[in-house]
C-alpha cells in the first residue's frame, strides 16, 4: 500500500473512531466499522469483536466475515479461546500458532473450529480504557506465523481508541441507556443475521458471501449497516441491489 495512501486511510480510521458522540448512534454500527478498518490497516484474514455486559460475561457482537462471527460465538459457547483470556487477564494474547499442539492444549474445541474454518494464527488485544476492559479485538490469519508485532500494536491502538469512542457515548448518556447498550447492539445483531438469511434465501448466496454484501453496500452508500438490514428484512429494500458480488474479495 503507497504511504500517503495509507497514512489518509489511517487518519480516516482514528477519525472515524473518535466519532461517537452523534445523533443516532448504533454501537453494532460503530464496531462493525472498526473490523473494516481493521482488515483494511492489518495484514489479517478477519477480525470480530467480542464486548463484556453488565455482569462480566462475554457477548459476541460482531465480525468482519460470517466464519469469524461464528468462532466469536464459538469462543463464548466453548468459554476458551483468545478473547476470553484477553479479557480475564485485561492483557494482549498471542499471536498463537494454531497448528501447533500448545494451541490444542490451551484451546481444544476453539482450535479445531478455527483450523476446520482456515485460519492458521490467532491474537486478540483488549479493549481497554486503564484498568477497564470493555471487550476484545480477535485478529486472524489464514497462516500460522503471519501476525506481526507491527499489526498488534496497530491493532491496539485501533482498539483503544474504539474504547474511549465508547466510553464517551456512555458517559453522555444515563445509566440506563449505558446499561441497554449492548442489549441494542444484540438487537442489532439479530436483525443482520436476520437479513443475512434473506439474502441466502432469495439470491441463492453463502452466508459470508451475503454477510460481505450487506456490508460492502452500507459503506459504499454511506449508511447504518442496522438499518440497511432492517429495510432488508421488512422487504423494502430492492433485493436485486445485492446481487451483484461487492469489488472487495471475501476472506475466509
Amino acid at each position: 500500500m503507497a504511504q500517503p495512501k495509507r497514512d489518509e486511510q489511517l487518519a480516516r480510521a482514528f477519525l472515524e473512531l473518535a466519532d461517537t458522540l452523534v445523533d443516532g448512534f448504533h454501537l453494532v454500527d460503530f464496531l462493525h466499522v472498526m473490523t473494516d478498518h481493521v482488515v483494511e490497516l492489518l495484514d489479517v484474514a478477519a477480525a470480530g469483536l467480542v464486548m463484556v455486559d453488565a455482569q462480566g460475561r462475554l457477548v459476541d457482537v460482531t465480525a468482519s466475515t460470517h466464519t469469524a462471527h461464528q468462532l466469536g460465538e464459538e469462543q463464548v459457547e466453548f468459554d476458551e479461546g483468545p478473547c476470553r483470556d484477553c479479557c480475564s487477564r485485561h492483557e494482549s494474547v498471542g499471536p498463537v500458532d494454531l497448528t501447533r499442539q500448545e494451541a490444542v492444549d490451551r484451546w481444544p474445541r476453539f482450535t479445531k473450529a478455527a483450523r476446520t474454518a482456515g485460519f492458521g494464527a490467532v491474537a486478540a488485544v483488549p479493549l481497554r480504557l486503564r484498568e477497564e476492559v470493555i471487550g476484545a479485538l480477535n485478529l486472524f490469519h489464514t497462516g500460522p506465523d503471519a501476525l506481526h508485532p507491527a499489526d498488534l500494536r496497530l491493532g491496539q491502538a485501533l482498539a483503544d481508541a474504539a474504547t474511549i469512542g465508547i466510553l464517551h457515548q456512555r458517559l453522555a448518556h444515563d445509566q440506563a441507556e449505558r446499561v441497554g447498550q449492548l442489549q441494542t447492539a444484540l438487537n442489532s445483531r439479530i436483525v443482520i443475521e436476520q437479513a443475512k438469511g434473506v439474502l441466502v434465501a432469495r439470491l441463492n448466496l453463502p452466508p459470508d458471501a451475503a454477510f460481505g454484501r450487506l456490508r460492502a453496500h452500507a459503506r459504499s452508500n454511506r449508511r447504518s449497516l442496522t438499518m440497511l438490514c432492517a429495510q432488508v428484512v421488512e422487504g423494502t429494500a430492492d433485493i436485486e441491489l445485492f446481487a451483484a458480488p461487492p469489488d472487495a474479495p471475501q476472506h475466509p
